[in-house]
């Protein structure tokens, strides 16, 4: 089993890296772009039934790979499944 976490700042939350980032564009003749947000992006591959596993792996998201005061994460599995969490 594939799995893929997308962690990102929540919306409330400044993005310095972000406006860093879109700053840099601006810069760089990219006048039109109004927002950047910088985040994480992970690839698991895991053992096991996606059923045993699921509540183990929002567990693991929510206590390790983010941080749930001011990021939110998305799990998503087999490609084609996403799941929203954390929000």
């Amino acid at each position: 089993m594939k799995v893929k976490v997308v962690v990102m700042p929540k919306a409330a939350v400044l993005d310095p890296q972000g406006n860093a980032v879109r700053d840099a564009m601006r810069h760089l003749g990219m006048p039109e772009v109004r927002s950047v947000r910088i985040g994480k992006y992970m690839e698991i591959d895991l053992d096991g039934k996606n059923g045993e596993l699921e509540s183990r792996l929002h567990g693991l998201c929510r206590d390790l790979l983010s941080n749930p005061v001011i990021e939110d994460y998305e799990l998503q599995k087999d490609e084609s499944v996403k799941r929203k969490r954390n929000k």
